[in-house]
């Protein structure tokens, strides 16, 4: 089932082409691509995935703080690119890591809001330039940065919608998150997020402490980056992969009608966006 031009996973994309051409709110121009990346995210269930689809346009609909004004030329975008790397790289086991650093100790220069639009920003650019599906995504944060201050920066509201997004909504497989470097007061901010969370993702979710060993238990040290002792390119050199890919993508960014649903026209019963609830 996994190859993606097998003769079954064609027939379910032809599927979800024709039920997208009945939903007069979805854009028409989703790539077969994207739709078989939706579908490898929900194992090929086509009717998962038309919900995930549905609640992917719908949080971005309800999201426009996250998924406008996203120039990474801009001023407020720039800012952010300079003190937050991140890394989109494969792994052994057919895994994507998604590595999350943070380079602002005193968090002086850090906007939660604008770190969140960042996410979605490279997170699309990673959809419209990355064909490969993986079995397993693994999420990890360094939090060498963190103090207790993140917490007079935690916004609720996008904290909210951003954790719906990635639960329920990303065409992906997450499988683990993983918080290396924690600090001692981390079940204090874990706290600010855990109302918002999944008892399974909860459950995903690991904490590593400065210095300690417990993450090579699920990821191989060689697969890490060179900063942090592995093979894998510097964090430096990866951020500038993904930075790139962002450029390139900069003309979608501009776009404020992008991956938008149609505002007109009369939604069916089969899943509309009132069935779904993003809180």
């Amino acid at each position: 089932m996994d190859n993606k031009n097998s003769q079954d996973v064609q027939k379910k994309v032809e599927q979800l082409r024709d039920w997208i051409n009945q939903q007069p709110h979805l854009p028409k121009d989703l790539e077969d691509r994207i739709l078989v990346r939706f579908l490898h995210s929900c194992y090929y269930d086509v009717e998962k995935t038309k919900q995930t689809i549905e609640l992917f346009f719908k949080i971005r609909d309800n999201s426009p703080e996250l998924v406008n004004y996203r120039d990474p030329l801009s001023p407020a975008m720039q800012k952010v690119l300079k003190i937050v790397k991140l890394a989109q790289y494969q792994i052994s086991g057919n895994r994507n890591i998604w590595f999350w650093q943070l380079n602002d100790p005193g968090l002086e220069q850090y906007d939660y809001l604008q770190d969140a639009r960042m996410f979605f920003m490279t997170c699309d650019a990673w959809m419209l330039a990355n064909d490969v599906l993986a079995d397993a995504d693994i999420v990890v944060m360094d939090a060498k940065d963190i103090t207790l201050k993140f917490i007079t920066k935690f916004n609720v509201s996008v904290a909210r919608k951003l954790s719906k997004y990635q639960e329920d909504a990303m065409p992906i497989r997450l499988k683990e998150v993983h918080v290396i470097n924690a600090p001692p007061f981390v079940d204090k901010l874990f706290g600010l997020m855990k109302p918002f969370l999944k008892q399974e993702v909860t459950d995903m979710i690991h904490f590593h402490l400065p210095k300690s060993e417990t993450l090579y238990n699920y990821i191989n040290k060689e697969d890490l980056p060179q900063d942090y002792g592995g093979s894998q390119a510097t964090m430096d050199e990866m951020n500038k992969r993904v930075i790139d890919i962002v450029m390139e993508q900069r003309p979608v960014f501009l776009d404020e009608n992008f991956w938008k649903t149609e505002k007109k026209g009369k939604k069916t019963k089969e899943a509309t966006f009132r069935s779904l609830d993003i809180d």
